[in-house]
């Protein structure tokens, strides 16, 4: 339950934002020095990487019920061309299948669905592939997640005051 509560009783949530500037939510945004020692997280790395150097950028909490439209996206802020991975854990919601989330094929169509169940984690390379929320597509409710994004050693980036990283890469 202390992951839950401190999702749950996280302050100050602000209103979330797509690119093109539609609310779908609210988010709660961690820096890495807020979080960096926290035991969740290096159980997470040690875990999926044990033997990488990924390192943590940020930490998001959100609450959505996005009933807009999909908001396909990749994070960080790339061109596609860059390893920006995600560790997405869902905290607390109902088990539904629109509450979940999608991922793009290449032909960028909506072509996998992962439904929502509480604990559940995903880990994907979120600079690279597109990916939505569900919950304009069916029934759905409010959900409460949990984001840590991660740099692979092999693309380093500065971390923007936003907290979403920034290609070094020339």
């Amino acid at each position: 339950m202390g992951l839950q509560n401190t999702v749950l009783n996280a302050t100050p949530y602000v209103h979330a934002m797509g690119k093109d500037k539609k609310p779908y939510g609210y988010e709660h945004v961690l820096f890495v020095d807020h979080f960096k020692n926290d035991p969740l997280v290096k159980q997470v790395k040690n875990k999926l990487f044990p033997n990488e150097d990924f390192k943590p950028v940020e930490m998001r909490f959100h609450l959505r019920h996005n009933q807009g439209e999909p908001h396909p996206h990749r994070d960080g802020d790339f061109d596609g061309d860059e390893d920006f991975f995600a560790f997405l854990l869902y905290v607390k919601g109902e088990r539904l299948l629109y509450n979940g989330t999608g991922f793009y094929n290449y032909e960028k169509e909506l072509s996998t669905y992962v439904g929502f169940v509480e604990n559940r984690a995903i880990f994907f390379n979120a600079g690279k592939i597109f990916h939505t929320d569900l919950q304009t597509l069916g029934k759905s409710s409010w959900r409460y997640s949990m984001n840590i994004f991660f740099q692979p050693p092999w693309h380093p980036v500065d971390i923007l005051p936003t907290g979403g990283g920034k290609s070094t890469k020339s």
